[in-house]
């Protein structure tokens, strides 16, 4: 359930857009949109990938790494290529 915070931000950029007559100003609101809508698709492709790794790592066929072992090797991958 969304909080009423949320809700009341809805309404009012609805009031907004409503009584906008600016193009460019409802282009711009219609491009943010679209570009939400459409960032986080996966192909079938990148679905399929996902879930064999994610079944590889719940049978413990593959380690994961926490986010500072992810941000130490990756400094020393780029200290490497540096050299």
């Amino acid at each position: 359930m969304q909080s009423a915070n949320l809700q009341k931000d809805k309404l009012e950029l609805i009031e907004k857009i409503i009584h906008t007559n600016d193009k460019k100003t409802l282009e711009h609101i219609k491009s943010i949109l679209a570009e939400e809508n459409s960032e986080y698709e996966l192909t079938a492709e990148q679905k399929l990938i996902l879930e064999e790794a994610t079944t590889k790592y719940y049978s413990g066929e593959e380690t994961s790494f926490t986010w500072d072992e992810v941000k130490s090797n990756a400094r020393k991958s780029f200290n490497e290529k540096k050299s």
